[in-house]
């Protein structure tokens, strides 16, 4: 080999199936498993679902979303993880709608732009999530929301189930829509990549495949649901491999450690900070982890001593995966056999049916193996383009069907992707991507701030950390705890800067352009910047 460009499993079968489809055949298949265990952890309300049960209740949702809804409709979700949500994506699924998925830490800004963008008809939210008030936020900008018709809030959900009629489902197309995810760009504008059915049940299932446990095993996730994680990966893979999936409603390592040992769980999938917070939990040593077969990580950069320190001390196979909502999750994957150096190195070789180069940024050919470019992927599972955005989905798939990935990255002599860096500004903290201009963007806005620059520094915890450069306004002063109010009061905590920089000026290049790598650089270095 010696062009950048590798392929994955060949000979596989791409199955023509919606996700309802995939219910359907799991509870055909084995009616009375365990398909859903809610809450996951030492709670007295624990609730559980037999595949019967699950495909019964997400029927019924789904008969009561036609009595609001009409299939090709999107109904949106702001909320936190739950077993509603699962049931709400299995029967939207099942009624021919398209949910959308909406981070509920986004405030009033955000949520209005994704709830228009998306023209969803209905929304499910939490009434208070993390001590947010939904509903005052969501009265802020309703009145902006033309296509919004119909609220329901979770702790309103059997009110809700109860409104169900009977009514005939739809048939469904697998490759008909199924998911709007957003993500974003170096704008800092979300974009909602539309995913397929088949594209994200092919994905997860290939995925769980390459996971290489045993048909019915127990799989923990702690993945956000708002998240292609959470909603396609692992709920859509354990179905896949007609698994029990135990729920965790959001992480906290004592209730992810207390789960692994309570279900006695083969599987789950974790960001490094979750890792790294469990390895640190003074519940560690004494948790019983003899059932955990593999755990798989990625969503960021994966250090190799977090690698080989989780296989040591968990005692455990550690995988490493990278992925891409526009791909409907998993793009690479390493083996269960790879040795530890393979693993720590790369984030292993396509899916089946996948197939990716590594491209020239200036002129788009595909570059040697050992060479550093672009990556594409070309497969059944890339998003059918950005919703309403035709000139953003030309952007990013062209005309021969690859997605280009904007990340950085080289082929190996082996065959094994290793990613470099990305093509463009973004942060990956904690497995959650945050895009500069967004911030800077907001911050413009502070009546003390004339300019802003927005970058990430490396963590060792969160893999990378938001850092903020500022410059003031004349005359004025800048006050950081001001500064970190105003912003989480307009945009989600985690893109919150937890490093400042307090600066002059900026360093321009000859065309006027801010140098962030100086600025980053600096402010690594220095020992008078602040923390917040």
């Amino acid at each position: 080999m010696t062009l950048a460009h590798v392929r994955g499993d060949t000979q596989a079968i791409l199955r023509r199936l919606t996700i309802g489809d995939s219910l359907r055949s799991a509870a055909a298949e084995c009616p009375d498993r365990v398909a859903l265990i809610l809450p996951a952890a030492g709670h007295p309300a624990l609730r559980t679902w037999t595949y019967r049960e699950l495909l019964c209740e997400s029927e019924t949702v789904a008969h009561a979303l036609l009595g609001r809804f009409a299939p090709g409709d999107r109904v949106a979700t702001w909320a936190g993880g739950s077993a509603e949500m699962v049931l709400l994506e299995l029967g939207a699924a099942l009624a021919g709608m398209i949910l959308v998925t909406i981070n509920p830490a986004n405030r009033g800004g955000e949520l209005q732009y994704l709830l228009a963008q998306s023209e969803a008809r209905g929304l499910f939210l939490d009434r208070a999530y993390r001590g947010l008030d939904g509903a005052a936020v969501l009265a802020e900008v309703r009145s902006s929301l033309p296509h919004l018709q119909s609220l329901v809030y979770m702790d309103e959900w059997s009110t809700f189930s109860a409104s169900a009629r009977p009514v005939t489902l739809p048939q469904v197309a697998a490759d008909a829509a199924a998911m709007i995810i957003f993500t974003s760009g170096t704008t800092g504008k979300p974009k909602g990549a539309v995913l397929t059915h088949e594209g994200m049940v092919n994905n997860a299932a290939f995925t769980a495949a390459k996971v290489g446990v045993a048909a019915g095993s127990v799989w923990l996730n702690v993945l956000p649901m708002y998240h292609i994680g959470g909603t396609g990966t692992l709920t859509l893979g354990v179905l896949a491999k007609l698994g029990t999936q135990v729920l965790l409603p959001e992480f906290n390592a004592e209730a992810m450690l207390d789960a692994l040992q309570r279900y006695r769980v083969n599987a789950t999938m974790a960001v490094p900070t979750m890792l790294l917070a469990m390895l640190e939990s003074p519940q560690f040593p004494a948790t019983d982890l003899a059932a955990l077969q593999v755990i798989v990580s990625g969503g960021t950069v994966v250090p190799p001593e977090v690698v080989r320190r989780v296989k040591r001390e968990f005692g455990c196979d550690v995988m490493v995966l990278m992925g891409q909502t526009e791909a409907s999750g998993t793009m690479f994957i390493t083996a269960r056999d790879d040795d530890d150096a393979r693993i720590a190195r790369s984030v292993g070789v396509p899916l089946p049916l996948s197939e990716a180069k590594v491209i020239s940024i200036v002129d788009g050919h595909t570059l040697a193996v050992g060479e550093v470019g672009e990556i594409c992927v070309r497969n059944p599972y890339v998003m059918s383009g950005y919703f309403r955005m035709a000139d953003k989905t030309r952007e990013a798939i062209d005309a021969d069907g690859w997605l280009h990935t904007t990340d950085l990255g080289l082929v190996g002599s082996d065959g094994y992707l290793q990613v470099t860096g990305r093509l463009k500004d973004m942060i990956i903290r904690g497995g959650e991507n945050i895009y500069p201009r967004e911030i800077e963007d907001v911050l413009a806005e502070h009546p003390t701030v004339s300019q802003a620059a927005v970058f990430g520094l490396p963590d060792e915890r969160w893999g990378e950390q938001v850092a903020a450069a500022v410059v003031a306004k004349p005359g004025a002063s800048i006050d950081i705890a001001d500064l970190t109010t105003f912003l989480q009061a307009r945009i989600s905590r985690h893109k919150v800067p937890k490093r400042w920089h307090i600066v002059a000026s900026f360093p321009l290049n000859a065309s006027g352009k801010v140098q962030k790598f100086i600025l980053r650089d600096q402010l690594a270095a220095t020992g008078s910047s602040r923390e917040q």
